[in-house]
């Protein structure tokens, strides 16, 4: 190679290599930037969040014995950032349909773990998950087998401080207009709700769509008790949202509902509200 080439080529490479690490050095600095920041602390779990949860209460809990058996809760839980929290929910011990609100303290770990209490006691141990806008839970109180699953409120481009400002109650209604939703039920149920010949385990598949009136339709297909619906069973009913994005379902046939909606609408928990029942349902909008 005579010694003009030579000269081109590095007058072209040598500009090219530098772009090229520039680039690189560019590229890495985004990525090192949409990386998320290792370790949690109070501050990494803070506003409000809906959950639900399952398991059973034992003899060896300190619950009376006709509060021992079958579990189910829901509701919200309000975080603070700092180490303080209120949990607003309504749960079944063994069918029996109790409001349980509660108030204590969390501390959150490192490595994105952490433990909190109520003020009557009953202990939790919990992991941040997705970016922190998911928990998963479980109680540590003795005597009881109970896990759950908390999700933010508003995953979502319209950020409940939004909804504050427009006119939250109305807002919250709006997620749910003109929807439909797939869901799956799991839990139990018996007299007085259901006859004691269908007494036990329940699960439902199905769809409800919420109209911009106010009520609903519901199409569920169920297994009770290992009996299966012969055909997919249409239920009806009406529908309130309230000013925190909880709500209430009541269907033409007497059963009740109470739900909360999480992720920007695009999720709705709810639990069964009738006695002698211990029913959690997951919708997700299709």
């Amino acid at each position: 190679m005579n010694t003009k080439v030579a000269a081109t080529l590095r007058f072209i490479l040598c500009p090219a290599a530098a772009v090229l690490m520039f680039v690189g050095s560019t590229f890495a600095q985004e990525l090192s930037n949409q990386r998320p920041q290792k370790g949690c602390t109070n501050a990494s779990l803070k506003g409000e969040f809906g959950f639900t949860a399952r398991g059973v209460t034992l003899a060896a809990s300190p619950l009376p014995a006709p509060l021992q058996g079958l579990f189910a809760s829901g509701g919200t839980a309000s975080f603070d950032g700092k180490g303080n929290f209120i949990l607003l929910s309504t749960s079944s011990f063994n069918g029996i349909i109790q409001p349980t609100p509660a108030k204590g303290t969390y501390s959150v770990n490192k490595d994105c773990t952490y433990t909190s209490a109520t003020d009557n006691g009953i202990t939790f141990r919990s992991v941040l998950v997705n970016g922190g806008h998911e928990i998963l839970i479980l109680q540590t109180t003795p005597g009881v087998v109970i896990s759950g699953r908390a999700e933010s409120q508003s995953r979502s481009a319209l950020e409940f401080e939004d909804l504050i400002s427009i006119g939250r109650p109305l807002q919250c209604k709006n997620l749910l207009v003109n929807a439909t939703y797939g869901f799956i039920a799991e839990g139990a149920a018996g007299p007085p709700t259901l006859p004691a010949a269908m007494s036990g385990p329940l699960a439902g598949v199905g769809t409800v769509s919420f109209n911009t009136n106010g009520t609903f339709l519901l199409t569920a297909t169920r297994s009770v008790n290992g009996v299966l619906d012969r055909e997919p069973l249409p239920l009806k009913g009406t529908y309130v949202v309230n000013a925190d994005c909880t709500m209430k379902m009541s269907f033409e046939v007497g059963f009740t509902f109470s739900a909360i909606i999480v992720d920007g609408g695009k999720q709705i928990q709810f639990i069964e509200t009738d006695p002698g029942t211990t029913l959690l349902v997951k919708a997700i909008r299709m």
